[in-house]
């Protein structure tokens, strides 16, 4: 019995035919989507980049947890520049900014760094006033951006010469990063003119002070000691641009935010010195081939320039010859010989203060040599230099303040009133 002709055609117009085969299929089944085949081509660059994105996530774990475990077992410190303290000056370069209060660290310790109306450093209880003037002279090793005021010698003798002659005695510490013997001379005769001082110390570092040539006048700019490496595409294709234009920023990036990376590049001392990938280097002033160089001539005349103008303002003048951390730290040293590959024939550690002493001696110079304290001190188990930093420790600041506040003291006038102030140059 058939049905009816219009319930067939509405049948039929509901549920379109279909092949035989089909019905004898799951009639539940959902067809799958017609997906079109990838390519092998595309199959490699799907892994490829699934593989870049998990090495990238792995290295990132790897690296995170390595920067707190350092934190948490070996903490080190966050380098922090501060390149504000300074400002470009006509003729001496650069000088200290007056009236600083901030902190710096330059990889040892946060330090607070204040300076006076005339930028030069001073302590927490601000400028000293006294009967007895002090200018002390010097480079980074005076400034002391590593210690604190009280910690360094500056301060030291400020305190202890106070304590020690009963009444307050004025250290004006003219110290500043980058600076070298020209520099101390023009510093001289600014400070020379302005207030009356009774002694002059003049610090030479032995491992940058040594000059080849007098310069009269240094472009206005940033320290050289506080270099500022901004990321850049490299203009030409040679390893020294490409680590100035692109390594050097990345160090600085991170050595101001990872404590992980501040701990490998510590350790890497050696590997980072046969790279050239430091700012480490053995100076030249060490060197046999120096021996015969114009440099420690025209170092002892710059410096007895600063005698004869010292002595026209009614000063004396003390010259305190600083040993290179190479001359003292033996470690250092031979890591220095691995790492720069020098021959150790090719040099000779007493060199600069015998050479540079003895052009001093010839014109008649007040000169302290420290080397051989500080090399008594070291073999004792004391740390002088810094161990990220090579600029004096605490400890090194406070054995050159003992040697040489003897010296300083039997320098300085008896109490009385001062003499006026001269107005002549040199």
């Amino acid at each position: 019995m058939g049905f009816p002709h219009h319930i067939e055609a509405s049948v039929r117009a509901a549920r379109p035919w279909r092949h035989p085969q089909e019905l004898t299929a799951d009639p539940f089944a959902t067809a799958a989507p017609a997906f079109a085949p990838v390519g092998p081509r595309r199959s490699r660059l799907l892994s490829a980049l699934l593989t870049v994105v998990l090495v990238g996530a792995s290295l990132g774990v790897a690296f995170g947890l390595g920067e707190l475990l350092v934190r948490l077992v070996v903490p080190q410190q966050l380098v922090i520049k501060r390149p504000d303290i300074w400002q470009a000056v006509d003729t001496l370069g650069w000088a200290h900014r007056p009236n600083v209060n901030t902190t710096i660290n330059t990889g040892e310790r946060t330090v607070r760094v204040i300076t006076d109306r005339d930028g030069l450093r001073v302590g927490l209880r601000g400028r000293v006033e006294g009967k007895r003037h002090v200018l002390l002279l010097g480079d980074s090793f005076m400034e002391a951006l590593q210690v604190e005021y009280e910690q360094s010698v500056a301060g030291l003798l400020e305190a202890r010469l106070t304590s020690r002659l009963g009444e307050p005695v004025a250290v004006r510490n003219g110290g500043v990063g980058g600076w070298d013997p020209p520099q101390y001379l023009m510093e001289a005769r600014r400070r020379l003119g302005r207030e009356g001082f009774d002694l002059v110390i003049v610090a030479v570092y032995l491992g940058n002070d040594v000059v080849p040539r007098r310069i009269e006048r240094y472009p206005p700019g940033p320290p050289v000691d506080v270099p500022i490496h901004r990321f850049r595409w490299p203009q030409c294709f040679c390893s020294r641009e490409f680590v100035d234009a692109v390594l050097y920023p990345i160090n600085d990036f991170l050595k101001g935010r990872s404590q992980l990376f501040n701990f490998l590049k510590q350790r890497a001392g050696t590997l980072r010195m046969r790279l050239g990938l430091t700012a480490e280097y053995l100076p030249t002033d060490l060197l046999r081939r120096e021996a015969n160089s114009p440099r420690w001539a025209v170092t002892a005349q710059i410096c007895r320039d600063i005698a004869r103008l010292a002595r026209a303002h009614g000063a004396s003048t003390l010259f305190v010859l600083i040993p290179a951390r190479y001359q003292v730290d033996t470690a250092a040293f031979y890591q220095a010989l691995r790492g720069f590959r020098i021959d150790p024939a090719a040099v000779d550690l007493e060199q600069p203060e015998r050479l540079l002493g003895s052009a001093m001696h010839g014109y008649g110079l007040d000169v302290v040599d420290v080397l051989a304290n500080f090399r008594q001190t070291m073999r004792g188990g004391t740390r002088l230099y810094g161990e990220v930093d090579s600029h004096l420790s605490p400890d090194g600041h406070d054995l050159l303040e003992h040697v040489i506040e003897p010296m300083v003291t039997a320098r300085l006038p008896a109490p009385g009133p001062r003499a006026p102030l001269q107005r002549g140059g040199f």
